[in-house]
């Protein structure tokens, strides 16, 4: 059984990352929008951001060029945790072009994610 790696965290401090002894790329969601731990009960589960997009892409690029990456794990801290959808109130912030904008980079980051052959 492979043990789970020292994870670091991403440049904003909302996802870890680490790659364990056998090639599996680890990509976790640790922080909600306020920058607050996730903790069950208290963190939304609608929690997506730029900062957390920007977290996440640079993660799934980390192990796209990592030669020893086989598999990419994305998953939430803890047991419970993984966004389902952007916070309504930080949508509510954004301009209309910078939530188009938002909105194009998740959907790059995903098809990223979809489009590494690991």
């Amino acid at each position: 059984m492979t043990s789970w790696p020292d994870l670091e965290p991403m440049p904003n401090n909302l996802v870890n990352y680490g790659v364990t002894e056998n090639g599996i790329a680890i990509i976790e969601l640790i922080s909600d929008t306020d920058g607050k731990p996730l903790e069950e009960g208290r963190t939304s589960v609608n929690t997506y951001t730029r900062e957390m997009w920007q977290d996440i892409d640079h993660a799934i690029l980390n192990a796209r060029f990592d030669g020893d990456v086989s598999v990419i794990l994305l998953t939430g801290h803890g047991g419970k945790f993984f966004s389902a959808g952007a916070s309504i109130n930080y949508l509510n912030t954004l301009s209309p072009r910078y939530k188009y904008f938002f909105c194009l980079h998740a959907n790059e980051t995903l098809s990223r994610l979809e489009q590494t052959p690991k």
